[in-house]
């Protein structure tokens, strides 16, 4: 009997890979997870899969997986705008909605609090269920009848959400399949994990945002809402953007959260959300994406990882004894990945800030729990092994000449990717 994850029909249907990224204005406001932008939660959409060719079976999986939802990192991003309110609030300036907001900003404080960058159990559950529906997917590579036998080697970094990530993957993987043997490891000795990279341009970038958003956002306008005294408001605000900003940033990070039942988006505009939406997109695609300042520095350091997922796929295929090499991360390693392995639709460059959008989403590129999966085929009836690449379980394309997309054959795919390597 199939497994109901997937019971596909025709009605549904692979999005194009060349109009991945895009993103319209209607498209974000139309859809409340957008607001959360990089940490929008892990969201699985049911798309068509295009059979193997005729003999081929799944034998090995190559993947890479970035932690699923977490809170906030910095204690900073939930102090400052608490204590600001806190304040306000003992002194009796706040508005109607300022008093609404002070209670909401400080419960995700408090709820925050000792918990920064940590795995919520929404994040936890994403990476149980992605390794659910991979185990359903691809059975053969999971299989143990017959005397079969399957070894997978799952490694993270050393933080503390990448582990949980990996462990809550490889529990469910255990529980679906008790014989699978795992080799665990998170050591920083794992560099292609953890690519560091020193970003020339990093304050540029962050120059960029704070331009763009000081020239589209009334923050006055904002702060104007919460105090009912704005000469008092302009004491006590040092620094009206980050109060904005902090306070976005909380909102877009409530929905990883389980403890907290309550939104903050709907304190701010459609405009302004998309604002502060457009803003923190275009940091992130200029800090870690393929953009002209930072992109050639954050691809380079990507290619420790290509390296390893080329190295370790032809072992697999020459007889190897894993059956799948499962590797837990971040979203600043894996956004380099996917534009190094020109991915389509998540290596386009512009120069253009404010058009930023328009080719390149976070959401979409690495929304939390963010994985890319490579599955090998071969068939005992051809020589040729075959790849195909799922994005968040999705098919995509590569710029390789193929009679049989979204298949690969493997000896075009190693090429091509060595010689990016090499370049």
């Amino acid at each position: 009997m199939k497994h109901p994850y997937f019971s596909f029909t025709a009605a549904f249907l692979l999005i194009s890979a060349s109009l991945f990224s895009q993103t319209t204005k209607e498209e974000f406001i139309k859809n409340p997870r957008h607001a959360s932008g990089i940490y929008q939660p892990y969201y699985f959409e049911i798309t068509k899969s295009t059979p193997a060719p005729k003999d081929y079976k799944p034998f090995y999986i190559s993947h890479y997986g970035r932690h699923g939802s977490r809170w906030v990192q910095t204690a900073e991003t939930y102090t400052y705008p608490q204590g600001i309110l806190g304040k306000a609030h003992e002194e009796g300036k706040l508005s109607q909605l300022g008093e609404s907001v002070y209670k909401r900003v400080d419960a995700a404080a408090k709820d925050a609090w000792n918990r920064y960058g940590d795995l919520s159990q929404l994040g936890a559950q994403e990476h149980e269920e992605i390794a659910e529906r991979m185990f359903f997917s691809f059975p053969e590579v999971f299989s143990t009848k017959n005397g079969k036998k399957c070894k997978i080697y799952s490694r993270s970094t050393i933080v503390p959400r990448c582990i949980l990530s990996m462990a809550a993957n490889n529990e469910k993987l255990k529980e679906l399949n008790p014989e699978i043997e795992f080799i665990r490891e998170a050591s920083d000795r794992n560099r292609y994990l953890n690519n560091r990279y020193t970003q020339t341009k990093k304050d540029s970038a962050y120059t960029i945002r704070d331009n763009f958003l000081s020239a589209n956002l009334n923050v006055n306008l904002f702060i104007s809402r919460l105090f009912t005294d704005q000469v008092y408001a302009k004491t006590i605000v040092d620094n009206p953007l980050l109060f904005m900003r902090s306070i976005h940033l909380i909102a877009t990070d409530i929905p990883c959260v389980d403890s907290l039942n309550f939104t903050l988006f709907d304190i701010f505009t459609e405009e302004e959300l998309f604002t502060l939406w457009q803003g923190s997109n275009m940091s992130l695609y200029y800090t870690c994406g393929p953009s002209g300042i930072n992109g050639k520095v954050v691809r380079d350091s990507s290619k420790l990882l290509l390296k390893d997922i080329l190295d370790c796929a032809e072992r697999a295929i020459n007889g190897g004894d894993i059956s799948a090499d499962l590797r837990f991360g971040h979203d600043s390693y894996i956004i380099p990945l996917l534009a190094l392995m020109d991915i389509n639709g998540m290596n386009v460059r512009t120069d253009d800030p404010e058009k930023i959008y328009q080719v390149w989403s976070d959401f979409k590129i690495s929304p939390m729990g963010v994985n890319l999966q490579i599955i090998f085929y071969r068939s005992d009836k051809c020589k040729d092994v075959l790849v195909k690449i799922l994005h968040c379980e999705k098919e995509v394309e590569i710029p390789i000449k193929s009679d049989i997309a979204p298949y690969y054959k493997w000896e075009d795919f190693k090429a091509y990717y060595k010689a990016k390597l090499a370049e």
